[in-house]
């Protein structure tokens, strides 16, 4: 017949086998994902078809080998030439072997084109205006933050270069630029965005490449002593870091500032989306650790009184 202690014994083991299960179930799956960055890199210039190539890494989903893309000089159009299901191919059917490998191919194909080299985009009186436009939510029935969509005009001095629409979480996250010019062109670039592209889960990095003509004077001296890689676009003398908030220059006078923004007709948030999934988790593992610790002091005092009394 089992005395108070040894049920007692028995609850707590129960207790706290119930909350070791639970706890590593809730801290698996907080760490389960479907998201993550794109990095973009190795920019190269194909003369015969006038298309700026360039590598893609995509981590978001179920992962892709590296892709390659090219971007038109002309429409600013991007398409793939070699995809993440020939990458997959290339891997299953031969293996990441020497002289097989994605990598591999991809240089293959962009033997010869010439390499881009980078600008610094101040020396160079560039500037970058970013606006905010929209929210688009993750669906209609869910009122929480998927994306900010976001309108950014490229000026060199007074003259307006080019405009186009990017994204972003918050309001005030930080946009970073990075020029490149192209061999052969003295009046047109690409430029690279790096910043945070959504709110998914959090919000990953995602970069963009944009080409940009009508410049005058174009300096390429600046040379950088690090090559863009697969990683997240490092700010330096030569890049431009753009918040929404600010104003830019044109010329000697600043324009107004831009009165804050609201979304829905109420005023919009600058922070980031709240983690609303990863403060739950925080508060039941708080709470089932003070549980556990609760239930043993007092199995402990029960215990200890039940053993004098059957003394």
């Amino acid at each position: 017949m089992f005395n108070m202690k040894t049920i007692l014994n028995i609850s707590f083991k129960a207790v706290f086998l119930t909350a070791v299960i639970v706890i590593s179930a809730i801290a698996s799956s907080s760490h389960a994902t479907v998201g993550g960055p794109t990095y973009i890199y190795d920019f190269k210039y194909n003369p015969s078809d006038e298309h700026v190539y360039y590598t893609q890494n995509s981590l978001s989903g179920r992962g892709c080998p590296p892709e390659l893309y090219k971007i038109s000089l002309n429409t600013g159009n991007s398409e793939v030439v070699f995809s993440c299901a020939e990458g997959e191919r290339i891997i299953n059917e031969m293996g990441q072997t020497q002289g097989f490998s994605v990598d591999a191919q991809i240089r293959r194909i962009t033997q010869g084109f010439k390499e881009l080299s980078q600008i610094n985009l101040k020396e160079n009186d560039i500037s970058i205006d970013v606006n905010f436009v929209r929210v688009e939510n993750f669906g209609s029935e869910i009122d929480e933050v998927l994306r900010r969509h976001f309108l950014t005009g490229v000026y060199q001095n007074t003259d307006k270069l080019a405009e186009f629409s990017i994204t972003g979480c918050s309001l005030d996250q930080p946009f970073t630029f990075a020029g490149y010019a192209i061999p052969g062109f003295n009046k047109k670039i690409v430029l690279l965005l790096s910043t945070k592209g959504d709110c998914f889960e959090g919000g990953y990095v995602g970069e963009t490449l944009h080409v940009v003509g009508g410049l005058n004077d174009l300096d390429k001296s600046y040379l950088s002593n690090t090559r863009k890689g697969m990683h997240a676009l490092v700010p330096s003398a030569a890049t431009l870091g753009v918040f929404e908030q600010d104003g830019i220059s044109i010329g000697k006078e600043d324009p107004p500032k831009t009165p804050p923004k609201t979304e829905n007709g109420i005023t919009a948030d600058t922070g980031d989306t709240p983690d609303s999934d990863s403060n739950d988790v925080v508060y039941i593992v708080v709470a089932m650790i003070a549980g556990i610790i609760l239930g043993f002091i007092f199995g402990r005092n029960i215990g200890g009184r039940g053993e004098r009394k059957l003394q």
